[in-house]
């Protein structure tokens, strides 16, 4: 890749970055966006299929994060702990067996983003990762066909 395209990739990271900041959402998560759109694949057949299963993976954020909550009052923190992430991590797993969203570790970036953040499971939240998520699998994803077409130009 030429540094040109280097550039014109670490400029739409720039970009994307201004455009998090302006909307109120968290630069970082625009970077596991990205992360979890180079982990799927980089392509444009790859990115939606990303997308979903990160987004699945906060939902199962979601709900490990409420079976602790409401369980480790009567199972103790450590049982509770124990049952929380055993069924995201299972439910995460068993997404290999499925179509379109069987990208196992963009589930685990979407759970980590979502345990990352501190915040609690509720709509402001997923709607404040999940758009973060989007601004980086779609920065990605535009960074990746801009440079593809200036090296494919060049040659």
């Amino acid at each position: 890749m030429s540094i040109l395209a280097l550039a014109v990739v670490a400029l739409i990271a720039a970009v994307s970055s201004v455009i998090c900041s302006h909307l109120d959402i968290p630069v970082w998560t625009m970077f596991i966006g990205w992360i979890a759109f180079v982990a799927g694949g980089m392509t444009l057949k790859s990115a939606a299929p990303s997308y979903v299963s990160t987004l699945l993976g906060v939902a199962l954020g979601f709900i490990g994060a409420i079976i602790i909550s409401k369980s480790a009052a009567i199972l103790g923190s450590d049982i509770a702990l124990l049952l929380g992430v055993f069924v995201i991590v299972f439910a995460a797993l068993l997404s290999q067996g499925m179509p379109f969203a069987n990208l196992v570790v963009c589930y685990f970036i979407g759970m980590t983003t979502f345990f990352a953040s501190g915040l609690a499971p509720a709509l402001s939240t997923a709607v404040l990762l999940l758009s973060g998520l989007f601004v980086g699998v779609a920065s990605g994803l535009f960074a990746v066909t801009i440079s593809a077409r200036m090296t494919t130009s060049s040659e």
